[in-house]
């Protein structure tokens, strides 16, 4: 290996936060990058690295062994459209992550493995009793499925089978994913921001390239076996998230019931919409290594409408 480069893996390199990483980690010369993507990924644009296609279930061992990871950033998931879907891709993704648990417990230099999860997997919390690093998880009934696909790397972590840190963010914002579908959208139709539900709801926010940085510092200057949760700035409430959004927009806000969010984007996302997690870290160290760009909701909302803009 060349002094001063590390080998970096990154499975899920073609997501939401999956892209973002990539591109915060190929800023730095030190990392060689390699990504293991799927047959069907867009990949003409990730040609610049080194490329390895496959599943999760069918990972070459040999490939480690030639290239060996020193630090894994896990973001592959499954995504299912239907129960019956889900049910055969929560099954199938949990012996993939448990094969390939095995494969790097059985490797002779184990590297540290970032997984990358979400903060619905506290469950339903409130200001008093924000969710911790070493809180019980207890998830939201629309994230029960993904906890099956990180139970494998719980047990690694718990018996000290390899060096798994759990990377937890809160509410990601970016110009995309659900920030363009239930609010952006929904403002270009009404010149209006929706605020869903009661607004009461807690929401720990962190802007997505602020998300890669600080997934990054968990591997370079987190604690062995120790996990982060990830966001910037004061918790604060749905109503004044949306509140903060159409000030930048100089616009109202259009209230929008649960009953009306069922009917318009179905269960999963009205549970999803109105869910609180209030988020606080142990490690406010590994924030600062972060260097974080937008440290609240007002600077990360700013830029974020900025580049919607354009």
């Amino acid at each position: 290996m060349e002094q001063n480069k590390r080998n970096v893996w990154i499975l899920g390199g073609t997501g939401y936060i999956g892209s973002a990483l990539v591109d915060h980690l190929s800023r730095n010369p030190e990392n060689r990058i390699y990504l293991l993507l799927h047959q069907k990924a867009p990949a003409d644009y990730l040609k610049t690295y080194n490329v390895f296609f496959g599943s999760l279930g069918d990972i070459n061992k040999e490939w480690f062994e030639r290239y060996t990871p020193e630090v894994i950033f896990h973001l592959a998931r499954p995504a299912p459209n239907t129960y019956v879907e889900r049910l055969f891709r929560i099954n199938g993704g949990s012996r993939a992550n448990r094969k390939l648990m095995n494969t790097l417990a059985g490797l002779t230099n184990k590297p540290v493995l970032i997984y990358v999860s979400g903060s619905s997997i506290y469950g339903k919390l409130n200001i008093d009793h924000p969710a911790l690093e070493d809180s019980p998880l207890s998830p939201y009934p629309f994230a029960n499925h993904y906890i099956r696909n990180e139970n494998p790397w719980l047990e690694a972590q718990q018996y000290g089978k390899l060096d798994v840190r759990f990377a937890r963010p809160g509410w990601i914002v970016g110009p995309d994913s659900w920030f363009l579908k239930f609010f952006w959208n929904h403002y270009l139709k009404t010149g209006k921001i929706p605020c869903y539900g009661n607004g009461k709801q807690f929401m720990s926010l962190i802007h997505i390239n602020d998300c890669a940085a600080m997934i990054d510092a968990l591997a370079r200057f987190g604690e062995k076996g120790k996990n982060l949760n990830i966001f910037a700035g004061p918790t604060i409430t749905h109503r004044e998230f949306c509140e903060t959004l159409a000030g930048l927009l100089n616009t109202t806000l259009d209230e929008i019931s649960y009953e009306k969010i069922k009917h318009r984007f179905g269960v999963t996302a009205a549970r999803a919409l109105v869910s609180s997690t209030p988020m606080q870290t142990h490690y406010p160290h590994v924030h600062n290594k972060a260097s974080l760009q937008f440290p609240d909701a007002a600077s990360l909302l700013k830029d974020i409408v900025q580049q919607l803009k354009k």
